[in-house]
């Protein structure tokens, strides 16, 4: 006997709450489009729900502007030049947000003036990615300034002295993540760092290059650092003294590679081996679970 279809029920028929929490987890080219093209008014109203706007992302440009010309009339990148676009599109969101933005994710091009711009329209904003890497220090300084909620943030190694960071620590008083895009990290920058951001809970410096100095130094000086992530380099400076000193931490990345790209040490199931022809076992796991997922796929 044939059991009856199951009753199904639209989309739009969604609480307004799920929708929104939906809208959270998309990029920003969906939301400044309406959640979708050609989506239902339901959809649209969860889009411009200020919730839904809280984070945004805009590392995507050439994907921001396309979706934005998609959602209708107004300047096109092509014709608008991008410093203007991307302020356009920073006080559609701070307005969409009703200047509730908490994290921006900006994209290379971007400079101290847009973050100038989000100082002002988002007093309460939590954190930031500001790759660029060209940067007018007295106009950086005078946005941070104004962000006293700002617990964390992204920049280049060209921000990291210790002036920059220190003015960071006076203006911030819950300042506990920092991110760093830089090449190579020596004992000096991590000194640096420490004394001016004593208060680091998180720290992140993937793919540089990194002696084991300065990772004792952060290991040693951030007494309230929790979680360290230095992975991504080619050759790794990890000894058993900085295992031992890194044992408090609640994460620790490291470097898992060596040479030709084989596993020695993994920091993520502790597996060590003589051999880099032998993969660690969580490497082992990794491929099996691909080759299962292809075999998949193949039926």
């Amino acid at each position: 006997m044939a059991m009856p279809p199951t009753p199904s029920r639209p989309w739009a028929e969604l609480q307004h709450d799920l929708l929104v929490a939906i809208m959270t987890r998309v990029g920003a080219p969906d939301l400044l489009s309406g959640g979708a093209p050609r989506a239902c008014s339901s959809w649209r109203a969860a889009a411009r729900d200020p919730v839904a706007w809280r984070r945004v992302d805009l590392r995507d440009w050439a994907a921001l502007t396309s979706g934005r010309r998609a959602a209708g009339p107004g300047p096109s990148s092509s014709r608008v030049p991008v410093q203007a676009a991307l302020a356009g599109i920073l006080d559609m969101a701070a307005t969409l947000a009703e200047g509730r933005i908490e994290a921006v994710l900006l994209p290379e091009f971007a400079d101290e003036d847009h973050l100038l711009f989000l100082a002002e329209r988002c007093p309460n904003l939590h954190y930031f990615s500001l790759p660029s890497t060209c940067m007018t220090y007295d106009l950086f300084c005078k946005a941070i300034g104004e962000l006293h909620s700002l617990k964390g943030m992204a920049v280049d190694e060209s921000l990291i002295n210790y002036d920059v960071l220190f003015h960071v620590h006076q203006c911030c008083p819950d300042f506990v993540e920092l991110k760093v895009s830089a090449l190579y990290v020596d004992e000096e920058m991590a000194s640096v760092i420490c004394n001016s951001l004593p208060q680091l809970k998180k720290l992140e410096i993937p793919s540089s290059d990194m002696p084991a100095t300065a990772i004792i130094k952060f290991l040693d000086c951030l007494e309230e650092l929790e979680y360290l992530d230095i992975s991504g380099y080619e050759t790794s400076a990890i000894s058993s003294t900085v295992l031992e000193k890194a044992s408090r931490l609640k994460v620790f990345l490291w470097n898992s590679k060596f040479e030709l790209g084989e596993f020695v040490d993994c920091s993520n199931c502790g597996e060590h081996n003589i051999n880099p022809g032998e993969p660690c076992k969580c490497m082992m796991e990794h491929k099996v679970m691909d080759w299962l997922a292809g075999a998949t796929q193949a039926s």
